[in-house]
């Protein structure tokens, strides 16, 4: 039941959106050219009976006729399934685009990929839960949906079938002979109801294990994508052994797991495999002795024998897809976990933000961590005017990115109030980041509409000693990689040029320049953004001279100079 009521959590939001109406469309399409494979094989059930007396009684124009009807039952089989497919395959495409779009936007929404990050445990494989899971959960659950749909219209539709053919089996009971009304139909329910049980206590584990599974494939990829994104870093460390290492651990956790999965699915399949053979034979046996007698020809029986398989397979469909439905049971609780974590990070980001055009006004600003408890920051109340700039100094590790996380609603673990223009504010980690791109579009980044504007933008490589780049705006590569830290950081304050934002955060992003390159960044900030209040957190000593205030912040208790201007500060 909860798995149903985690299947309902995913699937519902399509079900009620503006895709719904074309979606039941196509499921509608589809459900027919499943029923129409139904109807195919009730015909092909009755051509048996046809077929097969023709067959005992040597009518050679009756097996001829049964040929050309055969011919026609195929075409109709394949034409059904391939429309059935077909329409399956487009309510795939349109529920997964929807859902995987819907599902990226809820995780984008709010800066939730980075908080899940920094607040709380974090759900593992994020990526692989958008990319693999939304895929396997809509194709399993298609495919189980329809095949129980199924299942249910050759039970009923092939149990009049049996009922009747009941009515020919004579148990050797008393001087006539004793018949059982639906003799054929109970012993399919009690054999397919024995052979369900089985297969779920057999199979009890499969759940867990494919969940398992999922993660450590999923975590082992990811140690591969780590050694292509610092392929540099651990060349120079030689850490190539180190990296073996890690990924033969998560390789064998893979491993392993999957033996103990193989072992589980080898039993389930055996036992299956067995249940279901064994089905076939069950209906020649308990007819045999009429039939020899001659109370009915081949043809009823070869009918019959079918007619107890299509029953029976109806009733056992869950012992069939039981290795799906485990399979699509841990993608229900990881898609479920996942969505579960995004619901519960909560909204309230511990500051309260404002907009408020030009200035910067923090007031009671409290950061603490949240494992320890241990406060970094206790009210802190500040103004910056248009034109002024702050620099945050601390020992290294105290928590001084903390605070422009905090700033920007990053943080939870934090009180207070900060208001300024957060529509027209930026960031420059010490770590630019370069998206997928040409050159041109990780400048730009993330505006869209300005990047056609190439003189500007060559203007601002100019300056900042990058003219060489403008040659090689539309050039696609791994600009990370190819670039050195120094000109990524360079980079970072092009963009900053062309984005022209009231507040700057300047988090580090000098730290990979000489002294005379970060003093023509910061004259090129104070000469072309003389209005723009500028927040720096660093180190070094020659950044004070750029600053008109200056907080300097200490393991004992948080306190502030102000060289120039007077800094509100109250603790």
């Amino acid at each position: 039941m909860k798995t149903l009521q985690g299947f309902w959590q995913l699937a519902r939001p399509f079900w009620t959106s503006s895709e719904k109406i074309p979606a039941l469309m196509l499921l509608l399409a589809t459900i027919l050219m499943n029923l129409g494979l139904v109807g195919v094989n009730i015909l092909n059930n009755f051509w048996n009976l046809h077929f097969y007396n023709a067959l005992q009684a040597l009518d050679y124009d009756a097996f001829l006729i049964g040929g050309i009807e055969f011919i026609l039952l195929q075409a109709a089989l394949t034409g059904f399934t391939v429309a059935a497919f077909h329409f399956q395959q487009k309510l795939t495409i349109k529920w997964m685009r929807w859902e995987i779009t819907n599902t990226l936007q809820d995780w984008l929404k709010n800066q939730r990929y980075l908080l899940m990050q920094l607040n709380g445990p974090e759900t593992d494989n994020p990526d692989q839960r958008v990319a693999d899971d939304i895929d396997m959960f809509i194709v399993i659950s298609l495919k189980l949906g329809l095949g129980v749909m199924t299942a249910l219209v050759s039970l009923f539709s092939f149990l009049n079938i049996l009922w009747q053919a009941s009515s020919l089996v004579s148990l050797p009971i008393g001087a006539e002979g004793l018949v059982i009304p639906g003799l054929l139909v109970w012993i399919a329910l009690l054999y397919s109801i024995a052979g369900t049980g089985g297969a779920f206590w057999l199979g009890r584990a499969l759940p867990r294990l494919n969940f398992l599974q999922q993660r450590r494939e999923a975590d082992f990829r990811f140690s591969l994508m780590r050694l292509r994104e610092h392929a540099e870093s651990i060349a120079q460390y030689r850490g190539e052994k180190a990296e073996m290492q890690t990924f033969t651990t998560r390789l064998e956790a893979a491993l392993q797991n999957f033996w103990q999965l193989v072992k589980k699915q080898k039993i389930v399949l055996g036992y299956s495999t067995f249940y279901m053979r064994t089905a076939t034979v069950i209906p020649m046996f308990i007819m045999a002795p009429q039939f020899f007698a001659g109370v009915f020809p081949l043809g009823r029986l070869t009918q019959i024998s079918a007619a107890f398989g299509e029953v029976h397979e109806a009733m056992a469909y869950l012992v069939k897809a039981f290795p799906q439905i485990a399979e699509w049971k841990a993608v229900i609780d990881r898609l479920t976990g996942f969505q579960n974590r995004l619901n519960a990070i909560s909204s309230d980001n511990g500051v309260k933000i404002r907009h408020q055009p030009r200035s910067l006004a923090i007031s009671k600003l409290n950061l603490w961590l949240p494992d320890s408890g241990k406060t970094i920051l206790r009210d802190f109340s500040v103004n910056i005017a248009p034109g002024e700039s702050l620099l945050v100094r601390a020992p290294s590790g105290f928590g001084k990115s903390t605070m422009v996380r905090a700033i920007f609603g990053l943080w939870q673990h934090a009180s207070g109030s900060a208001a300024y223009d957060t529509e027209n504010a930026l960031v420059l980690a010490q770590k630019p980041y370069f998206p997928l791109g040409n050159l041109r579009d990780i400048l730009w980044y993330p505006q869209i509409a300005n990047r056609t504007k190439d003189a500007m933008l060559a203007h601002a490589l100019q300056k900042f000693g990058l003219g060489h780049l403008t040659s090689q705006l539309d050039q696609e590569t791994d600009w990370s990689k190819k670039l050195s830290i120094g000109e990524q950081q360079r980079c970072a304050f092009v963009r900053v040029l062309l984005h022209k934002p009231q507040i700057l955060f300047l988090d580090e992003s000098t730290s990979a320049l000489d002294e005379k390159s970060e003093t023509l960044c910061y004259r090129l900030l104070k000469e072309e953004l003389p209005e723009t209040i500028l927040v720096s957190i660093g180190h070094r000593p020659s950044l004070d001279r750029f600053h008109s205030q200056i907080l300097d912040l200490d393991t004992s208790s948080p306190s502030a100079t102000a060289p120039q201007q007077a800094l509100t500060v109250s603790t």
